[in-house]
């Protein structure tokens, strides 16, 4: 399996549809370009280059009934067509290794397969339940995996009783069902993400990860070119995430007013071709409830001193600009991109005078045009910014009180000492 991923990851690159069937079925992030990530994530497309569960709960539900006519139909026999069904799923777990998240989709994807063997009644939601209590009594640390809220979400729209038919339909309904999840884990969702989604994830599940799943099945005879009918369809949500990536980002109520739209039509219409189209009730519901508690507001007092993202060995670290304390002067910006529009205004700036990083110009660069990109980099003069010795000693003593591999500190209020993040405030450090 490693000589698998290493093979295709070498072969891949300089070709980005390949890249992206290489990425997204394997799970190998590197073999797709940096700026090609960038684009997914700010497309709202970022899912397919992870090994999820949420995309192997959708392929899995989609690939099921057609598999079993096609095994009754081959010999008649209930076993030989639920082992077709299981083919996908099974091929799809040993391409990736195990991963967690496709585990878990497959457990789910077992149970309904158990029933239908058993020939007991089905009961999608009910076999949903039960999966997931069995997962959190095997591992309660799940309950709080983001992978393991959206491959729920994923599921009990596809399972519910009045899911709707139809694979763009599906789609839809999926992708706005796990908004509300996406909020909340993530901090931010884009109603351009959802309708991309609608494209994307019937090309990615249909196309890119069966064709994917027989290449590199067949690249030990036939090399790289085995995965070209699956890059194929990899151009196309490539493609689609360029085009997502430039339009205007809508404002972040549009949510809401689609979300508000849906409890409207839930509640008043009662035909089925309108309500086929029509978000259910509790992501509606979870959307309104998420952007209204979390509406933009003006922070709170000034800037503090400095602010630290990170570990002791590599932290994003954001001053106040010495001659206009709302702009901010970042170093070392690790997290991605896209992040930074949203993270500045959260801190009190309004934009950044400057963006350096010694070790990593083109990371520097990258965040620096997704700031420009949203008009926020000015210019101004910039402070050197906390010792590194404290800066280090504050970061591993909030790692040692959160037990966390990331930490968040901030200058204190009369801008010595340090304050930790911790369960969404900020206390004084124990130092």
């Amino acid at each position: 399996m490693a000589e698998l991923r290493e093979s295709t990851t070498r072969a891949s690159r300089g070709d980005a549809a390949l890249g992206f069937v290489v990425a997204s079925v394997l799970g190998q992030a590197a073999a797709l370009a940096p700026e090609r990530r960038t684009e997914l994530r700010r497309a709202g497309l970022g899912h397919v280059v992870a090994v999820s569960g949420m995309n192997v709960a959708v392929a899995a539900a989609l690939v099921q009934a057609p598999l079993l006519r096609a095994g009754l139909l081959l010999g008649g026999s209930l076993t030989l067509a639920a082992a077709l069904a299981w083919l996908p799923v099974l091929a799809y777990l040993g391409v990736t290794g195990g991963e967690p998240p496709a585990l878990r989709a497959a457990v789910m994807f077992g149970l309904s397969q158990a029933a239908t063997l058993t020939g007991r009644p089905g009961h999608g939601l009910t076999a949903l339940a039960l999966t997931a209590a069995a997962m959190l009594a095997w591992r309660p640390a799940w309950a709080l995996d983001p992978g393991l809220h959206l491959s729920l979400a994923a599921m009990a729209v596809l399972v519910h009783p009045q899911a709707p038919r139809g694979l763009v339909a599906q789609s839809w309904r999926v992708s706005f069902g796990t908004v509300p999840i996406v909020l909340v884990h993530f901090g931010q969702a884009s109603l351009i993400g959802v309708l991309a989604n609608v494209i994307a994830v019937p090309v990615f599940t249909l196309w890119v990860l069966p064709l994917g799943i027989a290449g590199l099945m067949a690249t030990p005879w036939f090399g790289p070119e085995a995965l070209r009918p699956a890059a194929l369809g990899g151009q196309v949500v490539i493609d689609l995430a360029g085009v997502a990536a430039r339009v205007p980002e809508p404002p972040w109520w549009s949510l809401a007013i689609v979300a508000a739209v849906g409890l409207v039509v839930r509640t008043t219409v009662r035909r089925a071709t309108v309500l086929r189209w029509t978000p259910g009730v509790l992501p509606c519901a979870g959307v309104l409830a998420v952007v209204l508690s979390s509406a933009p507001g003006r922070p709170e007092g000034p800037p503090r001193a400095w602010v630290a993202i990170g570990g002791p060995r590599s932290a994003a670290v954001i001053v106040p600009a010495q001659d206009e304390a709302s702009l901010a002067c970042v170093r070392d910006p690790w997290l991605a991109p896209e992040a930074w529009p949203e993270l500045l205004p959260a801190l009190g700036f309004r934009g950044a005078a400057r963006v350096t990083a010694p070790r990593s110009l083109p990371a520097a660069a990258a965040v620096q045009a997704e700031l420009e990109r949203a008009g926020m980099m000015f210019s101004g003069t910039c402070p050197e910014g906390p010792a590194l010795k404290s800066l280090r000693a504050a970061l591993a003593d909030c790692q040692a009180r959160t037990r966390q591999r990331r930490a968040v500190v901030r200058a204190g209020p009369d801008g010595t000492g340090a304050e930790c993040w911790i369960d969404g405030a900020f206390a004084a450090g124990e130092r």
